[in-house]
């Protein structure tokens, strides 16, 4: 083999491996961008979610009937995430943790009374009401 083909073949092989380098670093700029909107998106949706329950909790506390219309509350579904919500008498709690952690989102969330959203890297667990308030795309 002639030292011209040898040198078109390295060449070609670096071509190659550059362009699966660009390739992976533009999915995972892609992938990074999903994860951002995702977290964006369900921290509208419980914070939506929260207003609602509170807004029944109070409904149900200014008629002195102490029901609430679960129908009006029926957990959201937000994509990547799984949403629960906790009652506690007229206390409640909103969490949001990922479906698969580092894939469809790293935060985990929390609303409660306060219609405060907080949120945290809590590897896929639950969040805490002593996390910091969620502030649009980044946590402080």
């Amino acid at each position: 083999m002639s030292s011209t083909v040898l040198i078109l073949i390295i060449l070609a092989a670096v071509f190659v491996g550059a362009l699966g380098l660009h390739a992976y670093k533009q999915y995972r700029v892609r992938q990074q961008e999903r994860m951002n909107q995702n977290e964006y998106d369900v921290a509208l949706t419980i914070w939506e979610y929260a207003r609602a329950v509170k807004s029944q909790i109070d409904g149900a506390i200014q008629q002195g009937t102490g029901v609430i219309d679960f129908t009006k509350i029926t957990v959201p579904h937000s994509q990547g995430y799984k949403v629960s919500l906790e009652l506690i008498g007229s206390y409640f709690r909103v969490y949001a943790a990922p479906d698969r952690y580092a894939k469809t989102g790293r935060l985990s969330f929390v609303a409660d009374n306060t219609l405060v959203v907080r949120a945290a890297d809590r590897t896929g667990e639950q969040a805490s009401s002593d996390d910091p308030e969620y502030k649009g795309d980044s946590v402080d």
